[in-house]
């Protein structure tokens, strides 16, 4: 009922209209009136919504998506003991931590978003000592958008941070000449 109530919205709202009519005093405008099973609570320019299309783009997403993963997924197929974490017995070294909570994560964007490498020190079967598991990461997004960004304005800072340092006189004559050179650019301004 809910997801038939989400996809037409307009019969639901017509139908308890009869209800908040005699609680409320006011309804809300007549929904099957309005054109694809769209409903305008207010006004159509500021609020509206069509649950029919929504449903159809998520429908469509949601497939596509699916078709996508099945099509270009690898179909190889690890097994392993669940819970296990090499460890037959559940003591406090074999719990999850946040790293391994986050390996599956890095392993699926490792190729575009993370640029990660991982380095395993595993050791002979048998041997008491723990395995060593060590991760290199480059934040590409980092990279690429905020350091460029962070790069600059650490270097204006560097070279403007000797204007902190100015007199009285020396820094409203900067104040004065900023004010003119504004002014002159709104005056020749098209």
């Amino acid at each position: 009922f809910c997801l038939l109530a989400g996809i037409l919205p307009g019969f639901v709202i017509d139908s308890l209209s009869t209800v908040t009519l005699p609680l409320v005093g006011e309804r809300m405008p007549v929904q099957m009136a309005q054109p694809w099973l769209s409903i305008v609570p207010i006004a159509e320019s500021r609020s509206s919504y069509n649950g029919l299309l929504v449903f159809v783009f998520i429908t469509i997403s949601a497939s596509l998506a699916a078709f996508f993963i099945h099509r270009f997924a690898s179909h190889a197929l690890r097994r392993g003991i669940a819970w296990g974490c090499g460890f037959p017995d559940a003591v406090p070294a074999a719990q999850y931590t946040a790293v391994s909570f986050a390996q599956p994560i890095r392993r699926v964007f490792d190729g575009f978003a993370f640029r990660s490498r991982e380095t395993v020190d595993m050791p002979a079967p048998g041997a008491l000592e723990p395995a060593r598991l060590k991760v290199e990461m480059h934040d590409v997004a980092w990279e690429i958008f905020y350091q460029p960004i962070t790069g600059a304005i650490d270097f204006a800072t560097e070279r403007l941070n000797h204007l902190q340092f100015l007199t009285i006189r020396r820094y409203l004559t900067l104040v004065f000449l900023y004010l003119v050179i504004l002014l002159l650019v709104l005056a020749l301004w098209p």
